[in-house]
């Protein structure tokens, strides 16, 4: 038995692996018993024992929160300056972990998509079913308000027609036998379809659709604003990480606090619900016999959820019961219009024998629309949409979401611990360029060298301007928080000029000190010398070496050399 867009292997609901995969997940109570995980959300127990699921993403939250205490207590006073490559790994972990959580995120929103299509396709096959069941109740209160109200009120009005005399008394008693035969074929027929209306009296799903409705027009956007609030926090946490900023970072430790907590949260709140959803998997039509009224019957219920062939209609009895009646009321009516005419020709009742015979008419159709109605094969592929919207689609997506949740803390915690490291060590870049520098020269220059630069002051020529010798001046740069590492740069090649300008002041100085004594050996050799200048200063003999002998000085104006003064 097929139904149109189905197979013969798709006529029957079968269980899904991951809804037995979460149906066989024990169920305990508060006292860790465990107890039956049948689905039954009137049942307390069983409430209480999804309760206690969903509290173990809680406990996950409270210790990670306090490891992250305990090392923000650590690590709180430290405030040690670290060199800027001290903190890349840092960098790159955050990085990583970010995309990582992002990519955690598009899978929420992917199971986010899925389960709302999942739920849209069970509103759907409710609103056929409700349609269904809506339009046998009409239907059987048509006929059997057109029975009782109609029919039966115009067949009263012929009796007391009929009750008068008349020549005729054999064709008169035929004719009251055939009224009564009408009479009792319309009341077997409302009877019938009083009972075929009245176990679908109770049985109205409009209210949990309208109520679905809402759920899905609220949950499925606000997931997915959620999400996207985790996405913009990994986006920041990105931006703060690439741009170095400090303030970046420290709004993602606060919010990605909240974040954390949300995650976790929403974790426990999607395993509570997908072992639910997984235990109404297991059996759907166990709950729905459950969750019928006691005026509808089980067997009712269990015909249209399998639509097995052994199975008869439950209503099949009492529509025939209705269709022969109809027809041995409309054969009654037949010899009726035939002899009540002759009889009573005065009478009027023409009019009156129409309106029943249209109405007999009236209640076949609908009979006949009842037929199909219940046939068990439009409702039970409505309940195979349903069934697999849930249970294949939409438990797919909440257990994708509960996944994405879950690896979303887990992220989101690490990245929380390594944010809190990291914009704990950040300075100002001209923290780090000092700390870099210092070791540079420390290890570059000669200690004795190193001392001068940075406690002597030069001494200054008495006469003229100061002089500096050689190709570069030094000079104080001015402090750039933007090209930091360049000056650094700068100031080493400066540090390697001043070097040089050292050693070839040394020089020249050993020289002149060289050229003095080799004079004054000249003159001893002479035994006299003229009482004056020295030839030094009556000739115009000059020395070798830059600025014609003289020591570089700077002026009395210059301040100390500092290491610090280059930064």
């Amino acid at each position: 038995m097929g139904y149109p867009g189905t197979t013969e292997d798709d006529d029957q609901y079968r269980v899904p692996l991951i809804a037995k995969l979460l149906h066989a997940l024990p169920h305990y109570n508060i006292t860790f018993h465990r107890i039956n995980n049948t689905f039954r959300p009137s049942n307390d127990v069983y409430l209480e024992s999804l309760g206690i699921l969903g509290s173990i993403p809680a406990a996950l939250l409270i210790v990670s929160l306090f490891g992250l205490l305990l090392y923000l207590l650590t690590r709180c006073c430290d405030r040690k300056p670290r060199p800027a490559h001290s903190i890349t790994s840092l960098k790159v972990t955050l990085s990583i972990v970010t995309v990582l959580c992002c990519a955690a995120i598009g899978l929420g929103l992917y199971g986010n998509d899925d389960l709302h299509n999942g739920l849209l396709e069970v509103l759907q096959a409710g609103r056929k079913v409700d349609g269904v069941v809506t339009s046998v109740r009409n239907q059987t209160f048509i006929l059997e308000n057109t029975l009782t109200m109609k029919i039966q009120q115009q067949l009263t009005e012929l009796e007391d027609i009929f009750d008068q005399k008349t020549n005729n008394q054999t064709a008169l008693a035929q004719l009251q036998q055939a009224l009564l035969t009408a009479k009792g074929n319309i009341t077997i027929a409302k009877n019938a379809a009083n009972d075929i209306r009245r176990p679908l009296v109770g049985l109205t799903i409009t209210d949990f659709l309208t109520k679905g409705d809402q759920w899905e027009l609220i949950r499925w956007p606000g997931t997915v604003a959620i999400l996207a609030l985790l996405l913009v926090l990994c986006a920041v946490l990105l931006v703060g990480v690439a741009r170095h900023s400090r303030c970046a970072l420290i709004l993602f430790s606060v919010c990605g606090l909240l974040a954390v907590t949300g995650s976790w949260l929403m974790s426990g709140l999607y395993l509570s619900t997908s072992v639910a959803v997984g235990d109404l998997c297991n059996d759907p039509a166990d709950f729905l016999v459950h969750q019928a009224p006691h005026e509808l019957p089980a067997d009712i219920l269990l015909y249209y959820t399998q639509c097995d062939i052994s199975r008869s209609n439950p209503f099949t009895q009492r529509l025939r019961e209705s269709q022969n009646a109809i027809n041995n009321a409309r054969n009654a009516m037949s010899i009726v219009s035939k002899i009540s005419p002759v009889l009573f020709k005065n009478a009027g009742l023409a009019p009156k024998l129409g309106s029943v015979n249209a109405d007999i008419k009236l209640c076949e159709r609908l009979l006949t629309g009842l037929t199909a109605l219940v046939d068990c094969r439009a409702v039970h592929y409505s309940y195979l949409v349903a069934t697999r919207g849930l249970c294949e689609c939409g438990l797919l997506g909440l257990v994708l979401m509960l996944v994405a949740s879950f690896m979303a803390a887990i992220l989101l915690t690490i990245m929380v611990w390594v944010d809190s490291h990291t914009w704990i060590y950040i300075r100002k870049r001209n923290d780090y360029a000092q700390v870099e520098e210092q070791s540079y020269v420390s290890h570059q220059l000669h200690p004795q060298s190193h001392q001068n630069m940075n406690t002597r002051t030069l001494p200054h020529h008495p006469k003229g301007p100061p002089v500096i010798s050689g190709s570069h001046t030094i000079a104080h740069p001015g402090r750039n928080a933007k090209h930091d590492m360049s000056q650094v740069q700068q100031a080493q090649q400066q540090m390697h000029h001043q070097q040089a300008h050292a050693q070839a002041q040394q020089a020249q100085a050993q020289a002149q000190a060289h050229m003095m004594h080799h004079h004054q050996a000249m003159m001893r050799a002479g035994g006299t010398h003229t009482l004056g200048r020295l030839p030094s200063h009556s000739s115009p003999t000059h020395l070798h070496g830059p600025n014609n002998g003289k020591y570089a000085t700077l002026s009395k104006h210059c301040k100390t050399l500092d290491a610090n003064d280059f930064y």
